[in-house]
């Protein structure tokens, strides 16, 4: 079966179906020959395609079961059809149609294939009285083909979900996974040339995905107070551990993926429970990544899997966690240790990094908020051990946020262990093969110590 007959199967017994951009008709011709729909409507916005269609429709002696009309998406259309066909256009192109006659497709079915951006047809659709009763994927005459099924209903859907289609994700079919696998091909072969970190680490997050759907990894993303962000549990067992909650950097724009699975791997390879929390799927401003971040560290307070709770955060996300850490009397949520790499402390300008600042509250003339989140001031006498770390070289996060830090637990006689590597740049994880994402500047063999020197203190403190 073609692409153009798998539309037409999927309105099997429509009592009147509307083809929006109906080229040849095919799919009208197909469906009403093939698939007991009663009759169609074929529509275009222009004169060729309609002239095409009513040659074929002619030529298929239709004429009285398939009507012709002219129209801009839904504009001269009446709402008096039951399924609805959009397909071989651009995603971008069909969420404007489906806005523009959002009150004409309510309760209707809609079967839709685009060519590109689906991701933005699942999140409309889904948000406004739609959910996906089927997907498809097709490969025909060489190319790739997703074919949609939405239904009136309601349903909260990951964002992780919308971009890959979630009954996809679940079947697994041999022709999606194979599309999946051909991407990660054309993505592997572009990451060497990534120069800039942000946006290799971006890409990294895609690569991430993509391997998870190849390999089958069904480690479950739970979503958070019903938004896209989400968290994933990494338990090596039901015993009794310590926890490690890990917040990863990305500037407050996103959560590094090399500073999440392949840290909860370090720690469970050495007894250790983990948690990733990807605090920076939406980007909601301060306070809403830390009140995201607090409220999976209480789902886990009382756990009896938990013996501790370590917080573990890199570069921006240093500072997610630390100020959560600092403020247990706002987010009520109990960090009884803290381990930090490289991470951003101080809204002082002359060391600050202004994007992550800029990424959190948005507005940068609040001068009152930008202390405030100065987090080396709102370090108290209870605030929790730290270990702490970071390059001298650092290009991105300036050394001087972690001498703020460890000035600021001086004053305070709290008690902190910090080791200043002399060479090194930003985001370096665990500075090894695993974490470089290819960059072998990210792999320095001296830094990568940092890793067992916490294992180390933790065992001193966990006695």
């Amino acid at each position: 079966m073609d692409r153009i007959e798998l539309i037409a199967s999927l309105a099997k017994d429509s009592k009147l179906l509307l083809d929006i951009g109906c080229d040849h008709a095919y799919s009208l011709i197909y469906a009403i020959k093939k698939y007991n729909v009663n009759h169609a409507i074929a529509s275009d916005i222009s004169d060729g395609p309609l002239e095409n269609a009513k040659k074929n429709i002619i030529d298929n002696d239709l004429l009285d079961k398939i009507d012709i009309i002219k129209s801009d998406g839904l504009k001269n259309i009446d709402s008096n059809f039951d399924t609805l066909i959009i397909s071989g256009m651009g995603g971008i192109l069909i969420k404007t149609i489906l806005e523009d006659g959002l009150d004409k497709i309510k309760g209707k079915k809609l079967i839709i294939e685009a060519n590109s951006d689906t991701y933005l047809v699942r999140k409309f659709l889904t948000s406004n009285g739609f959910i996906i009763e089927n997907e498809l994927p097709i490969f025909d005459s060489n190319k790739y083909y997703e074919i949609e099924v939405f239904v009136p209903g309601n349903r909260f859907y990951t964002k992780y979900e919308l971009t890959y289609g979630p009954i996809l994700l679940s079947n697994k079919d041999e022709v999606f996974i194979n599309e999946i696998k051909n991407k990660l091909k054309k993505l592997e072969e572009y990451l060497p040339n990534i120069k800039d970190t942000i946006l290799k680490d971006e890409k990294l997050v895609i690569r991430n995905e993509y391997n998870k759907i190849i390999l089958g990894d069904n480690t479950k993303m739970i979503p958070i107070n019903n938004t896209d962000n989400y968290y994933r549990e990494y338990f090596i067992d039901n015993k009794k551990r310590p926890l490690i909650v890990i917040s990863a950097g990305g500037g407050y724009k996103y959560t590094s993926p090399r500073e999440s699975e392949p840290i909860a791997k370090f720690y469970n390879d050495n007894g250790y429970h983990s948690i990733i929390i990807n605090y920076r799927e939406t980007l909601d401003l301060y306070p809403v990544p830390q009140n995201i971040t607090a409220d999976v560290i209480k789902l886990f307070e009382k756990d009896d899997r938990v013996s501790k709770i370590i917080g573990l955060g890199f570069s921006a996300g240093g500072h997610n966690i630390l100020e959560v850490a600092l403020h247990k009397d706002i987010y009520n949520a109990n960090i009884d240790l803290l381990i930090l790499g490289y991470p951003v402390i101080t809204s002082d300008n002359r060391y600050w990094h202004k994007g992550s600042y800029q990424n959190l509250i948005g507005d940068l003339n609040n001068k009152e908020l930008l202390n405030r989140l100065s987090l080396e001031n709102e370090v108290k006498d209870d605030s929790p051990d730290l270990f702490l770390w970071g390059t001298f070289t650092d290009e991105s996060v300036h050394v001087m946020n972690s001498l703020l830090l460890v000035e600021a637990y001086k004053k305070h006689n709290c008690n902190c262990e910090y080791h200043m590597f002399p060479m090194g740049g930003h985001g370096l994880s665990l500075a090894n093969e695993s974490t470089s994402g290819g960059d072998k500047n990210k792999e320095i063999e001296h830094v990568s110590k940092w890793a067992e020197m916490s294992l180390e203190w933790l065992n001193l403190k966990l006695k």
